[in-house]
């Protein structure tokens, strides 16, 4: 046996989401490898191991390692098994830390180029004006950027602000300069903030843009910005690749 999650589980999951069993699999299994739960160069479970933990036929087993196959991330030999293949490293180093302080958010600016995907000024939805703790249907600035570095994509970013801050810069601005930078030629100082970390998938558009498999682990970030008055200035929802990111925490007494 293999000591993956049992089959049951994973039936119950495809019906209600609706996923394909053999993705949902393939999906399991390579979040193996990401995490280095697979060593490079280490043998998966058997067909016949995959087939009864998860209580599927083997034809979807064998669909699920075509997947990642097709993906570069296994080698089926012939007689042998399947196994991990080496992937290279130089591009593939966790990228940092999720920003925890107001200056580390600079600070992967300065690592990384943005790129404006959209840019406009809207009437703002209900679930982000209780986020501002506002009423009223001011309009905001919306934005979404992609942050790179070497070539890959890393972050897909939503931001919201309110339209009399926004206007102090343009979409171009927005590739150049960190969005603290920003906010301050509307005199605005972001000194505090709060953040809610939770772990979502890829979606076909994020996917697409971001060069990754519909599906793809990715941490999902909400942020707001307060100024010195502990007034919300700024909203953002990241979507950051788990296999470039961490998070840590410092506990206390």
């Amino acid at each position: 046996m293999s000591g993956l999650p049992t089959g049951g589980c994973v039936r119950t999951s495809s019906r209600r989401s609706g996923v394909p069993l053999y993705h949902i699999i393939c999906l399991v299994l390579r979040d193996g490898i990401d995490s280095g739960r697979y060593k490079s160069g280490a043998a998966l479970p058997t067909e016949d191991d995959l087939a009864r933990d998860y209580n599927v036929s083997r034809v979807t087993v064998r669909r699920a390692l075509g997947e990642l196959a097709n993906a570069g991330l296994i080698e089926r030999r012939q007689g042998s098994g399947t196994f991990v293949r080496a992937r290279p490293t130089a591009n593939g180093k966790p990228l940092g830390l999720i920003a925890s302080t107001i200056s580390q958010i600079d600070t992967l600016s300065e690592r990384t180029t943005a790129r404006i995907i959209e840019f406009e000024y809207i009437e703002t939805p209900p679930e982000i004006n209780a986020a501002f703790g506002r009423h009223s249907s001011e309009r905001m600035q919306r934005a979404v950027r992609l942050r790179e570095a070497d070539g890959e994509s890393l972050m897909y970013i939503t931001t919201w602000t309110p339209e009399k801050l926004g206007r102090a810069y343009d979409s171009a601005d927005m590739e150049r300069e960190s969005i603290n930078h920003l906010l301050a030629r509307s005199g605005v100082r972001p000194t505090s903030g709060e953040q809610i970390v939770s772990v979502t998938m890829a979606d076909p558009a994020v996917a697409r843009l971001m060069r990754l498999d519909v599906g793809a682990p990715m941490l999902k970030v909400i942020r707001l910005m307060r100024d010195q008055r502990r007034r919300t200035v700024q909203y953002v929802e990241m979507l950051a690749r788990a296999d470039r990111f961490t998070i840590r925490m410092k506990l206390g007494a």
